[in-house]
C-alpha cells in the first residue's frame, strides 16, 4: 500500500496507522468471509500498526508492515 507523504512525527504516523486500521476494519467483521489464516494474519497487522510508537523510538524510521493479502473463504 502506497501513502501519499511520508510522515515524520509521531502525529502523522499515528494517523496513517488509523487510516490503515480503518480500511481493514470491514475485514474484521465476525460475518466477513475470510480463512482463518487470513483472520489471523489481519490481526497480526492491525496490531503490528497499532504497535508502531512502541516498536520504534525514532519517527522516521517507521517502516509500515505490509497489508496480508485478503482471502475470502470459497463458497
Amino acid at each position: 500500500m502506497r501513502i501519499k507523504y511520508a510522515p515524520v512525527d509521531w502525529s502523522g504516523i499515528t494517523a496513517e496507522a488509523g487510516r490503515r486500521l480503518t480500511a481493514t476494519d470491514r475485514y474484521m467483521q465476525p460475518d466477513f468471509p475470510l480463512t482463518e489464516a487470513c483472520r489471523q494474519a489481519l490481526t497480526a497487522y492491525r496490531q503490528a500498526l497499532r504497535d508502531l510508537n512502541h516498536t520504534f523510538t525514532n519517527p522516521a524510521e517507521v517502516v509500515f508492515p505490509p497489508q496480508p493479502t485478503i482471502e475470502k473463504v470459497k463458497a
